[in-house]
C-alpha cells in the first residue's frame, strides 16, 4: 500500500510540475528593428502660370536613385521616373526631364534607391514626400 501512497504522490507532483511549466508565459523574440529610411524634402517650382516643377531632396544621406513615381492630383499626371544608377548627394535635387502642368493638390513622390553613406551603406529604401500646390 505505501508503494501505491509513494507512485500517487510523485504522479501528482509530476503532474503540478507539468501544469506549471507548460503554463509559463514563453518570451516573444525580439521583432526585428525598423527598415531605415531616409529622410526627403520636397519643394515645388513655378515656371508660369500653368507650369510647374518639383525638386526632391535627401536630407540625410548620399544615395543611388532606382526611381521615382509621381502621385498627382487626380492621378491625371502620374508618371515614374528612372534613375539609370545616378548617385545624388545629400542636398542635391532631383530634377525631372520635364515640366508638369499646374494642378492645385498634393502631389507625392514615391522615392526608391539604396543608401551610398553613413551607418546605412547599402541599405535599399522606398521613402515618400509630399509638396502642397495650391491654385494660381
Amino acid at each position: 500500500m505505501k508503494t501505491k501512497n509513494v507512485l500517487l504522490a510523485l504522479g501528482m507532483i509530476m503532474m503540478a510540475v507539468l501544469v506549471t511549466f507548460s503554463s509559463c508565459k514563453k518570451d516573444d523574440p525580439e521583432p526585428p528593428p525598423a527598415a531605415y529610411v531616409p529622410v526627403f524634402s520636397s519643394t515645388s517650382i513655378t515656371i508660369d502660370d500653368t507650369t510647374i516643377d518639383f525638386y526632391i531632396t535627401c536630407t540625410t544621406d548620399d544615395y543611388e536613385l532606382i526611381k521615382v513615381d509621381v502621385k498627382s492630383p487626380g492621378a491625371l499626371q502620374d508618371d515614374t521616373y528612372l534613375g539609370n544608377g545616378m548617385i545624388l548627394i545629400t542636398g542635391e535635387p532631383i530634377t525631372f526631364p520635364n515640366y508638369f502642368v499646374r494642378t492645385s493638390g498634393t502631389w507625392t513622390f514615391i522615392i526608391t534607391g539604396t543608401i551610398k553613406s553613413g551607418a546605412h551603406v547599402g541599405t535599399s529604401f522606398t521613402a515618400s514626400t509630399s509638396v502642397s500646390v495650391s491654385g494660381k
